[in-house]
């Protein structure tokens, strides 16, 4: 049965398990969905084609795509399939300060830019509203480095995709995101049926590890801003280590926030999800396991493998394997548990609340009954 515009509001978009990737709108190729508020919006005539449900990341659980990606079970249960597990750090100084941690997301795309393995990255950059995360195509090393740094909220990654093949032509893109927009790109090329000039024009999938991201209003905006009085644009910069959110600013001491306390602001579908090191990627980068000033990069598939060594040849940084320093893989792993069993508490808790829950859990499958669906438009029979 395919499921159309209706099963995606029903499932995803009104029950609020929905991410904002933008991955619906981006691949709708008569272009029926727009991006309101954060969300998918039906503005035009449906055709009924079944690509925006089939691209969501959130009407399937995650852990199925696995065979589909890799042909095999994940060689570690808590962190997926890797085949290097290395330790990063950008040589440039001025990457270091920009970037987050060791700077490896950064140095790792400007390299295949510059080198032509990828003719364009979409990464996550800023807008004039301080840190509220606005999706940039990059073409060169100067608009990566520009939009370096963790934003801790999210922006519709795939519509920079989208942008990047229908605006700038490209055919060789990086995506850069969480988990779950990683599940998104992977999903755009799995989908029965899938709008290929989109999908295709994936090259490289870098996944960030994710502890979960937080609505812009709702905590930057309501708390940072109005209840802790930071100016957002006074801030420097966000890490979060430790179980503390630590707030950098430009001028004065550094402010933390601890995670427990913070916790209830993280966006819902964040809540309920259990993948840590992104998975899915073909290269996943993250703090943890790393020593400070340093990436951790696990590498996943083989173009994943093939994309590190040519961007490692024009020297721009410096690997250590993983197992070399502390904590390691080990401190991945327990990142990852903690992530899984955070994802299985806050499960439980809807289904006491009585909550609506994720289709994936209602249908193991991410199938629903299909039956007609009321639209504005009258009923639509499936």
């Amino acid at each position: 049965m395919v499921k159309v515009w209706q099963h995606l509001l029903k499932d995803v978009v009104t029950p609020d398990y929905c991410i904002g990737c933008g991955s619906c709108v981006a691949t709708c190729p008569v272009q029926a969905l727009e991006r309101v508020n954060e969300k998918p919006a039906l503005k035009g005539v449906c055709i009924n084609c079944g690509i925006c449900y089939g691209t969501c990341p959130e009407v399937v659980d995650p852990s199925s795509l696995q065979t589909q990606v890799f042909g095999t079970p994940p060689n570690d249960e808590l962190i997926g399939t890797y085949k290097h597990a290395l330790s990063v750090e950008a040589n440039d100084p001025g990457v270091k300060i920009r970037a987050q941690d060791g700077g490896a997301v950064t140095a790792l795309l400007s390299s295949l830019l510059e080198i032509g393995y990828i003719d364009a990255a979409i990464v996550t950059g800023t807008a004039e509203a301080p840190w509220y995360p606005v999706v940039r195509v990059a073409t060169t090393p100067k608009e990566v480095l520009e939009c370096a740094g963790t934003k801790y909220s999210r922006g519709p990654i795939s519509l920079g995709l989208r942008e990047a093949v229908n605006m700038y032509y490209r055919k060789k893109v990086a995506v850069v995101g969480t988990p779950c927009q990683i599940i998104a790109s992977r999903r755009m090329g799995l989908s029965t049926p899938r709008n290929e000039h989109i999908s295709d024009a994936i090259k490289l999938r870098v996944g960030l590890f994710c502890s979960g991201v937080f609505k812009y209003e709702d905590f930057f905006k309501n708390i940072v801003e109005k209840s802790l009085q930071i100016p957002l644009a006074s801030v420097n910069k966000f890490d979060l280590k430790n179980e503390k959110l630590i707030i950098y600013l430009k001028h004065g001491p550094s402010r933390e926030l601890p995670l427990r306390e913070i916790r209830k602001y993280i966006d819902l579908p964040c809540r309920i999800c259990s993948n840590f090191s992104a998975e899915m990627a073909d290269i996943s980068i993250g703090y943890v396991g790393s020593p400070a000033g340093r990436s951790t990069v696990l590498i996943r598939t083989e173009l994943g493998e093939e994309a590190f060594a040519e961007a490692g040849k024009l020297g721009k940084f410096s690997v250590i394997d993983l197992a070399s320093v502390q904590p390691g893989l080990e401190g991945i792993r327990q990142g990852a548990l903690k992530k899984k069993t955070s994802a299985a508490q806050a499960i439980e808790a809807l289904r006491r609340e009585k909550k609506v829950l994720p289709v994936w859990l209602e249908q193991p499958s991410g199938e629903t009954i299909a039956e007609p669906i009321e639209s504005d438009k009258g009923i639509c029979h499936i």
